[in-house]
């Protein structure tokens, strides 16, 4: 019985630990290599360009990562893994919430199940829903 905890606390520790190993190379990837920053919506007159809009979402992506990261490190070890599962449990939440607030004809749903899908396959190969190819992600 004993052994067992030590082994479920040993896998979530693991999928904790490549959570975050997934996350710095997402942050560097969007913030340092495309530089994105919430920052980009400033300044922006009457109209937002495609690339302030895109340098946008990448600055928020970031800043959402970085927040779940840091919230991690405010519990102890043995419990990082149950935030980080309920934080994908809060975003999907918020993304529907958002998604609910669109136009119907612009299908949100759909557009943020796609988004949702295709990270989600891109870090699990092999596990692909084909659903989510062929939709605009943005």
């Amino acid at each position: 019985m004993c052994g067992d905890l030590d082994e479920e606390g040993g896998e979530a520790e693991r999928l904790y630990a490549a959570f975050l190993h997934a996350a710095h190379s997402a942050l560097h990837e969007v913030l340092d290599h495309r530089g994105g920053s919430r920052g980009r919506l400033d300044d922006q007159g009457s109209a937002v360009s495609d690339d302030a809009l895109h340098g946008y979402m990448d600055g928020l992506f970031g800043d959402i990562l970085n927040a779940c990261i840091k919230d991690g490190r405010r519990v102890g070890e043995s419990d990082r893994y149950r935030v980080l599962a309920s934080q994908a449990i809060v975003l999907a939440r918020a993304a529907g919430f958002l998604a609910g607030q669109l136009d119907l004809r612009e299908d949100p749903l759909r557009n943020s199940l796609g988004a949702l899908m295709a990270e989600y396959d891109a870090r699990h190969p092999g596990h692909g829903h084909d659903e989510a190819e062929g939709h605009d992600h943005h």
